[in-house]
């Protein structure tokens, strides 16, 4: 079988345009699937923001929480970066990086504000536990004053003698 050159030239051509196409619409997936990931890091960003926030609220120590999300949100720029410049495998990478320490920290945050919920709760029961031995000791002395102050005021009543009075006329 014999090819002409025209014939060869313009297979050739074809596959090169074909393939190019086929590139193209790959990196047109390559981008939407750097979109969506960036999106979603974004979306576990804020869930873990949301997090550390309500564990605060409850008196959890959150400071190394607060360090672990600004990793995060590092990563979820750079993703952005990368996205921008064009760089979508580094964009990808990076936001699913984002997206785990997200909710790592998602997952810590929920833990601690467990733990200070139920600290609180103890502290609570403490605090009334003493409350109540207070009011007791309290009322304990108050009677123990009261019944020797009356001890003593009853024995110096006792002790009085009537006074006749001298000055009736006659």
């Amino acid at each position: 079988m014999k090819y002409s050159a025209e014939r060869v030239v313009l297979v050739s051509l074809l596959l090169v345009l074909a393939s190019g196409l086929a590139v193209h619409g790959a990196l047109c997936v390559v981008a939407d699937d750097a979109s969506a990931k960036i999106s979603e890091a974004g979306v576990a960003l804020r869930r873990a923001f949301a997090a550390v926030l309500e564990a605060e609220g409850a008196g959890a120590n959150v400071s190394g929480l607060v360090v672990e999300l600004g990793l995060a949100g590092e990563n979820l720029t750079f993703a952005q970066n990368a996205y921008g410049s064009g760089d979508f495998v580094e964009a990808v990478a990076r936001a699913d990086r984002c997206v785990v320490l997200a909710s790592e920290v998602a997952g810590e945050a929920s833990g601690l504000k467990s733990s200070a919920l139920a600290g609180a709760k103890d502290a609570e029961w403490r605090l009334l536990a003493f409350s109540g031995v207070g009011v007791l000791v309290f009322l304990l002395v108050l009677v123990l004053a009261w019944a020797a102050f009356r001890r003593s005021y009853s024995r110096r009543l006792l002790g009085m003698r009537p006074e006749v009075g001298s000055d009736v006329e006659a």
